[in-house]
This record gives structure tokens, C-alpha cells and sequence, in this order.
């Protein structure tokens, strides 16, 4: 049976929106406990997990037949809002910056040249999507999280008053993807 344009459901669909995230580590190696939540709270944007199955070619006679082979993740770009930390206020402000740095350092301290342990360096992060009501729709819990890149705030320039932006690259080693939430309401 044939699609009725008559029968359209988009007036009933809600589309994901991209602006409604949210990107949380579990903890953030060399800083101290609660810069989790104020991470999240200045993550502009952040790319999802992508999975890539390498092909492998058997090939017999005239043919070749192809099979899913090693499994590789992408790895994740990460863009936090920097703001000035001020050390007579409160322990939790966050300096992402300063925190990223300090994540860095537990993988290569540029003092001693010692490298770190990755159970030292590595964590685990959640992104998260939202309806608009703020349930959870969709969720990545995301395993053995590093920074492998870090650019402490791009180009400074007397013509640019704009704010700064720590863009961070990660490698993970899987994401694995939470059940989609069945609860989220309708207030229309």
C-alpha cells in the first residue's frame, strides 16, 4: 500500500534538536571533584560517536566476498566556553583552560617528561540529547576518554574582542549507546 500524502504525520513529529546536549565527564583527571558539572555546563558543542567497520576481502576464484573486520571509533570534538577563575570565589569555577591543562599534565608532564598511567588519564564522559521538556532521549556512555589535542584558545588578536574557546580533540576506546527514553511527554 502507497504512501497518502493525506496521511502525513509530520505535524506529529518533534525533531531532535542539536542545541539541546549536554556532555559530562565522570571525573577529570588532575583536577579536583564537582569541574565535572562545570565542564558540562560550558560545553558549546561537541560531535557524537561514529563507528567504521574495516572491510576485508576474501576472494576466491573470480570473487571476492567481504566481511566486517577490526571496529574503529571517531574521535570526539569538544568546544568549552574559557571564563577567568577567580581564586578569592568559589573552588568550582571553571577555567576550562586551567582544567584542561591540568588533564594534559597527568598524561605528559612537561617538568619531568614522565608519562602518565592511562588508568590515571582516562575516564568516561555521557552525552546526552533532550526532548523539550528535558528528558533524555538518547545517550552515549562513552569509555576510556583522553585528550589528544588541546588548543587553549586559538588566535589572540586586538581585533577580536570575542570570548574564548578551548577546542579539545578525544579518543575513546567505545561508546556504547543508553536505551532511548519511552517516557518523554507531550505538552501541546
Amino acid at each position: 500500500m502507497g504512501l497518502k500524502i493525506s496521511d502525513s504525520r509530520s505535524f506529529k513529529l518533534e525533531p531532535m534538536r542539536k542545541n539541546r546536549f549536554l556532555f559530562q565527564f565522570s571525573s577529570v583527571p588532575g583536577n579536583q571533584t564537582g569541574l565535572e558539572e562545570g565542564l558540562a555546563f560550558v560545553a558549546k558543542s561537541a560531535s557524537v560517536p561514529t563507528i567504521s567497520f574495516e572491510k576485508t576481502t576474501t576472494k576466491r576464484i573470480h570473487e571476492g566476498f567481504n566481511t566486517a573486520g577490526m571496529v574503529s571509533w571517531n574521535d570526539l570534538n569538544v568546544v568549552f566556553n574559557d571564563f577567568i577563575r577567580n581564586e578569592s570565589q568559589s573552588s568550582n569555577e571553571v577555567a576550562a583552560g586551567d582544567a584542561m591543562y591540568n588533564w594534559c599534565s597527568m598524561i605528559y608532564n612537561p617538568l619531568t617528561g614522565q608519562m602518565g598511567y592511562k588508568t590515571q588519564y582516562a575516564t568516561s564522559a555521557t552525552e546526552a540529547q533532550f526532548d523539550p521538556a528535558g528528558n533524555i532521549i538518547r545517550a552515549w556512555n562513552i569509555f576510556g576518554i583522553f585528550p589528544t589535542s588541546v588548543d587553549f584558545g586559538g588566535t589572540l588578536s586586538y581585533d577580536d574582542a570575542g570570548a574564548t574557546e578551548i577546542t579539545c580533540t578525544y579518543a575513546y576506546d567505545l561508546a556504547i549507546k543508553v536505551e532511548d527514553s519511552k517516557t518523554a511527554s507531550e505538552s501541546a
